[in-house]
């Protein structure tokens, strides 16, 4: 099925974006005007603190770890010692663990196209998961057809995101740029310090990006971003049984494309076939963000040659729930990153 029409978003939102691809003079290409430095003690600060303004080791490596059990319940109150890691298939010592809770930083994308939005309420399905945020935690609204736009850039007020997502009524067009959204909030994410996630509504087509998709996973396979992806495919396919068998596929493609963006990121793409699971997908997102390990190390292969290190996460498989019988535990991270160039 195509839509056909012209892209036309407010004028007043280009603005502010920093994701619209500049023709000419152009915007501004900054995220926002929202990522001050580093936040001060009192929680005062206007945004989310910058990576740039911290100093870091190079050469460490960070993790972040979740754990869920056969379930899919996240599990906290893990030590150290419970954890393994692997840098292909060398396993590392781990020099830093954390579990200490700390704000989020949340990019939430949604695919603006008749797709999405007649087939899905906006507002209902990206709507609660606002409602999950903290009073401290930052987040933006993005939405893209045939190029990403900030609608809201960071705030911790959920009623200017709210305000956004109202704004999200009338799309008019098909075309979609999925991959050159999730590649620039990426980029964008990577200024940005602390525990970060991209909460991603879309069909997982892609019509127009200037980035390929392999460029877009090896951007995800080095980013510290999770993603959390929730497709609309299915939706589509329940509410549309006489389909062509080539949009099926297209859309069973896309599907599998959202999962392993997220997969490389240690995140989740979740499948809903009715609106009534969306409000688990929120609270599985919340706690899986809430409940996260962060775990270091110094690879003992320095070399800096560029190349791509494969990461593997264990975890002991523990009787959490004291039931006798283990809990089938899992450890979920991103699967590797890039050595340094010389």
């Amino acid at each position: 099925m195509q839509f056909k029409g012209r892209a036309i978003i407010a004028a007043g939102l280009f603005l502010v974006s920093g994701f619209i691809l500049a023709q000419g003079a152009g915007p501004n290409r900054n995220l926002g005007n929202n990522i001050p430095v580093q936040p001060a003690p009192d929680n005062s600060s206007s945004g989310p603190p910058r990576a740039g303004d911290i100093s870091i080791d190079v050469n460490l490596v960070n993790l972040d770890v979740v754990v869920i059990d056969k379930s899919g319940n996240p599990i906290g109150g893990l030590e150290k010692r419970h954890f393994k890691v692997f840098d292909d298939n060398v396993e590392q010592k781990i020099t830093n663990f954390t579990t200490v809770e700390s704000p989020l930083t949340i990019v939430v994308i949604v695919e603006f196209t008749p797709f999405v939005v007649y087939y899905n309420n906006i507002y209902a399905s990206v709507g609660g998961f606002v409602q999950s945020l903290r009073e401290n935690d930052w987040a933006a609204l993005v939405a893209y057809d045939v190029r990403p736009v900030l609608i809201t850039d960071f705030t911790r007020n959920k009623g200017l995101l709210y305000e956004g997502l109202q704004s999200l009524k009338i799309p008019t067009t098909s075309e979609r740029g999925l991959f050159d959204a999730v590649y620039d909030t990426l980029q964008k994410l990577d200024k940005v310090d602390g525990k970060k996630a991209i909460f991603l509504l879309s069909t997982g087509l892609d019509s127009i990006s200037r980035h390929t998709y392999g460029e877009t996973l090896k951007k995800a396979q080095s980013s510290e971003t999770m993603i959390y992806g929730v497709s609309v495919g299915q939706l589509f396919r329940l509410y549309n049984p006489g389909m062509s068998q080539e949009l099926n596929i297209e859309l069973l493609a896309a599907d599998n494309q959202l999962t392993q963006l997220s997969l490389a990121t240690g995140g989740t793409t979740f499948l809903p076939r009715f609106d009534t699971e969306y409000p688990l997908i929120y609270d599985s997102i919340s706690h899986q963000l809430r409940n996260q390990y962060n775990l270091a190390f110094i690879p003992t292969n320095q070399k800096r040659d560029g190349k791509f290190h494969k990461l593997r996460v264990e975890v002991e498989n523990l009787d959490v729930n004291k039931d006798g019988k283990p809990d089938g535990l899992k450890a979920h991270a991103r699967q590797g990153y890039y050595a340094p160039k010389p």
